[in-house]
């Protein structure tokens, strides 16, 4: 099992760029320097590691000024990005997450939790019956 809480970080949501467009557009440089700074947050307040793959991915983010036409999956995807970038997961596809179980919300500071918890083997399905 993996777990991090970060505080005091606000989570930029995911931003959808171009090649180029990273490069030059301000809400992707923005996205990408709090990706690099988050990477190194997980990092440094992560415990533990994961051995078997897929795994659950629990999160709850935690914003003090919270934008409620945001989209959820943008969080996510933010901080599955995050955690590739940090190593903690080779990749965010579904080989390696099986099962998201993800919230947004308001509160008095930001505040990101995450878990990361093996499957159980009958939860695993790779083929349609």
């Amino acid at each position: 099992m993996f777990e991090c809480k970060i505080e005091n970080f606000k989570l930029i949501p995911y931003v959808r760029m171009t090649r180029r467009g990273k490069f030059v557009k301000k809400r992707a440089l923005q996205y990408i320097q709090n990706q690099e700074e988050l990477a190194w947050l997980i990092k440094i307040h992560g415990r533990g590691a994961i051995k078997n793959f897929p795994v659950v991915l629990e999160g709850i983010v935690v914003l003090k000024k919270l934008r409620v036409n945001a989209d959820l999956d943008n969080y996510l995807k933010a901080v599955q990005d995050a955690l590739v970038k940090a190593g903690i997961l080779p990749d965010d596809c579904l080989k390696y997450i099986g099962k998201v179980e993800f919230a947004v919300k308001q509160g008095k500071k930001d505040v990101l939790f995450c878990f990361l918890k093996e499957m159980k083997r009958e939860l695993i399905c790779l083929s349609p019956e």
